[in-house]
């Protein structure tokens, strides 16, 4: 099992590092790029979440980032001191009814929970949130392939397809 942790502080510039660190131990466990792009949308989404919900724009706060290969499985464990914020918890949002409303915000958990595998909360010690998210990794393609990754978004009767291409090199 393979391990290595980032301690980040609390601020929407350490976004890119947080991706950055993320994409290289992703990459380095053999995660292909259509893994990498998933990967990479989940935590940008739970990183930002972090900053901007839980920590402010306090840079004397900050956050752990764990990344674990363990078989298959790429592990990102997320630590941060604060209240008690269980994402599992919350409501699942009605795809309909979310656009309908025209709502800007509030899809993240939704795409977190459409790109991982798992996603597990724990409240240690009453102090430190800790959020797990897990993907299975394919490996790396041998030639060069373009991948499409749609996600439908549906609004009463209309559809949205939000589509990601994956161009292996």
């Amino acid at each position: 099992m393979k391990s290595e942790t980032i301690y980040l502080e609390s601020s929407l510039a350490n976004l890119a590092k947080a991706r950055n660190f993320i994409s290289k131990m992703a990459k380095a466990c053999g995660a292909n790029d259509e893994d990498i792009t998933k990967i990479e949308i989940s935590c940008d989404e739970w990183s930002a979440n972090i900053i901007e919900h839980s920590l402010g724009h306090d840079t004397e706060r900050g956050f752990t980032i764990q990344c674990i290969k363990n078989g298959n499985k790429f592990i990102i464990v997320y630590e941060h001191e604060g209240e008690k914020f269980n994402p599992i918890e919350q409501e699942r949002i009605d795809i309909n009814d979310h656009f309908s409303t025209l709502k800007e915000r509030g899809l993240g958990l939704y795409i977190m929970r459409e790109m991982m595998d798992e996603i597990h909360y724990e409240y240690v010690k009453n102090t430190t949130n800790r959020l797990t998210l897990v993907t299975t990794v394919t490996r790396q393609y041998i030639h060069r392939q373009v991948l499409p990754y749609i996600i439908p978004l549906r609004a009463g009767n209309y559809v949205l397809l939000m589509v990601i291409f994956l161009i292996q090199e």
